[in-house]
């Protein structure tokens, strides 16, 4: 007998590379958000290790890599309203409050505008807005979120598949990144981004030693570098390996919370310091190197 799907879940991807990411994100959601359903979407051969902790595990589409799976988010959510994580988030407050506040929007994430400048992967901002005759692009750049609600987002959707299908015509020979092309449809949409305020955060975020977190019972709350004010944040997104022990840390009190076996959990955030600390360092120092030869 088929599932009844919610009006409302959490949808997030696993990867073999990220599943106990993704878990970790699930189990946080469990604390939370009790009772609001979680989906995956993933392979086949992923599927037996995230099964146990999701109300729904959705086959991803064959033949798409990377970042490409996020331009079908609308297609994988058994729900008609979603909230889309990204697998290495964590989740510490209720999301309904703001699902209330942004559902008048077919899809939206929390960012800013800009005018200039180039995103992370070296999308020309200037030069999309000359593209797209607007004055201010939308900028949700590393925001490892969004809110969608069906039907009305299949447009958007169809947009960024299209813009897809065209990246290296409309951007340039540049890496491609959902977030830059959701950035162009979003500017082409009018649709407006999100306040950050206090559901978005980064371990970046916060002024160092003010921390406070426990994502096994919910706790998140820091003081602020920009501002200085005391945030209760919703969500953390560990975007680039970013703090890798404060974050797996967090895993493994979810895991133990939960009784769920975690082997390798440890191996990982050494993995993760390594990518973030060491490879991507001397990767850097590499190219500036080769600059001045």
């Amino acid at each position: 007998m088929s599932r009844p799907v919610p009006s409302f879940g959490i949808l997030t991807l696993a990867t073999p590379n990220d599943y106990q990411k993704a878990i970790g994100l699930a189990l946080s959601v469990r604390v939370s958000n009790p009772g609001v359903p979680i989906a995956v979407a993933c392979s086949a051969r992923v599927r037996p290790f995230v099964e146990p902790y999701f109300d729904h595990v959705v086959e991803e589409a064959a033949g798409l890599r990377g970042f490409v799976h996020k331009v079908y988010l609308d297609r994988y959510s058994p729900f008609e309203e979603t909230m889309f994580f990204d697998s290495d988030v964590l989740v510490f407050k209720s999301v309904m409050p703001y699902v209330e506040a942004w559902r008048r929007h077919p899809y939206t994430a929390t960012g800013r505008y800009e005018s200039d400048g180039k995103s992370a992967f070296g999308m020309d901002r200037a030069e999309m807005l000359r593209q797209l005759g607007k004055p201010t692009l939308v900028v949700i750049d590393g925001a490892g979120h969004a809110f969608f609600r069906k039907p009305a987002c299949t447009g958007i959707f169809d947009a960024a598949r299209e813009v897809t299908a065209r990246h290296k015509e409309i951007m340039g020979g540049i890496p491609y990144a959902d977030e830059d092309v959701m950035d162009y449809v979003m500017t082409m949409s009018d649709l407006p981004p999100m306040p950050k305020s206090d559901f978005f955060s980064r371990h970046v975020s916060a002024k160092p030693g003010t921390i406070r977190m426990d994502a096994s019972k919910g706790i998140c709350e820091f003081v602020a570098q920009d501002t200085g004010e005391v945030i209760r944040a919703c969500m953390m997104h560990f975007a680039a390996d970013e703090a890798p022990f404060t974050y797996h840390y967090q895993l493994h009190k979810l895991f133990r919370k939960f009784g769920v076996a975690a082997p390798g959990l440890w191996r990982g955030a050494f993995h993760d310091f390594y990518k973030r600390s060491i490879h991507l360092q001397l990767h850097d120092w590499k190219k500036r190197l080769l600059a001045r030869a």
